[in-house]
């Protein structure tokens, strides 16, 4: 008896101080993030989107479009390593989470990165299955390095199915999705991996924190529209509080989210209409934009930073429980109708065999939202 009674005051302190837990105080924190797949019998267009809020200390976040080289047309939201999400014309998407402490995690930090990793796959492969195999050829090789001791968790997805990677250096376990959705923050869920973590009470409770509110939150939309559109995944991703009784104070959208991607592959017609619907900075402190996988340039504040540095500088004053303007979020709403018109428009340019007509249609409009969003964010909406 005494020393149940002992033990349960052992845990009576332990969440008491979780709960006094602030993200500065642990550099575990300083790269995670909370990721879904949502396929087409549950969007709004019958397309299959792949999501992802990127938590890192790394504060430089822009837009990059494949080299004119690339023997594949891609899309990506990144830093120095370009790749955190990406989507390419043949229709595939990946991200990558950090997985759980582990036994056998990389250790060589001249390896490939996880973003480095994804730029291969995404410049190489066709297919979901194919980046699959892709990255077991990558990791099995050893080329492979991520940090804090931990492994890592890769999603991929094309027009038809997903895939969710749980690994170290020796273990690569897949798991197939067809429909539903599926949710990973930074801990492992697939079937045999508990044998090669080594996880923490106070990262499972960070990361089910996390994961709680996605899989509520997408829950929660169903019941009200009976499917799941980009603009309701946009107003997730922005969730920025914790119910009183968590034993965590993180939530999807918190102190180190850097940016949000929400990468809608289009079935039909993969390499012109899929769209990447990007927060180039910390969500609650900046607008979202749609990028198509056809676009052939950008405005130049999207790729070196400066819209990036514009949304840290507000979030500084305001925090990341920062109000979202009622201009922005009227920006928001507006360009989403006028660039699902323009997908509309160029979806019948493309059934009259009409490529060219549909890719500067698209282009032309997301350059216009591009520019009208410079414009909101150099006024700082403070």
């Amino acid at each position: 008896m005494k020393k149940l009674f002992s033990f349960a005051n052992f845990f009576r302190k332990y969440f008491s101080s979780v709960r006094n837990f602030d993200d500065d105080d642990n550099p575990v924190y300083d790269h995670e993030c909370t990721s879904w797949m949502v396929f087409n019998d549950l969007t709004c267009n019958n397309t299959n989107v792949l999501h992802k809020n990127r938590d890192s200390k790394v504060r430089n976040v822009a837009v990059f479009l494949s080299p004119e080289n690339s023997p594949r047309k891609w899309i990506s939201l990144g830093s120095d390593a370009k790749a955190n999400m990406a989507m390419n014309s043949s229709g595939l998407a990946g991200i990558m989470n950090s997985g759980e402490i582990c036994i056998d995690y990389p250790t060589d930090d001249t390896k490939k990165s996880t973003p480095q990793i994804m730029e291969v796959i995404i410049e190489s492969c066709d297919t979901a299955a194919q980046a699959v195999e892709k990255l077991k050829e990558i990791i099995l090789s050893g080329d492979y390095w991520h940090h804090n001791q931990k492994g890592s968790i890769f999603f991929f997805m094309d027009t038809n199915e997903g895939y969710i990677c749980e690994l170290n250096t020796k273990v690569i376990n897949v798991q197939p999705y067809t429909s539903g959705y599926a949710v990973r923050a930074n801990i492992w869920q697939n079937p045999g991996m508990q044998a090669i973590s080594r996880n923490n009470i106070k990262n499972y409770l960070n990361s089910s924190a996390r994961a709680y509110i996605a899989f509520s939150g997408l829950n929660e939309i169903m019941d009200k529209y009976g499917k799941i559109s980009i603009e309701s995944m946009l107003e997730l991703s922005r969730h920025c509080t914790m119910p009183e009784e968590s034993p965590e104070k993180r939530s999807l959208c918190y102190k180190r989210t850097n940016s949000t991607g929400s990468l809608e592959i289009d079935r039909q017609y993969p390499g012109v209409l899929s769209t990447g619907y990007f927060t180039v900075g910390h969500p609650r402190n900046t607008v979202c934009i749609p990028v198509p996988v056809c676009a052939e340039k950008i405005l130049p504040g999207m790729g070196d930073y400066s819209w990036s540095a514009m949304s840290f500088e507000r979030f500084e004053l305001l925090g990341h429980e920062a109000y979202i303007p009622e201009e922005w979020l009227e920006f928001e709403k507006n360009s989403m109708l006028k660039y699902s018109k323009a997908k509309a428009d160029a979806r019948a340019m493309l059934d009259e065999g009409k490529k060219s007509e549909a890719v500067r249609l698209l282009n032309d409009i997301a350059y216009s939202i591009w520019t009208e969003a410079s414009a909101l964010l150099e006024k700082r909406a403070l």
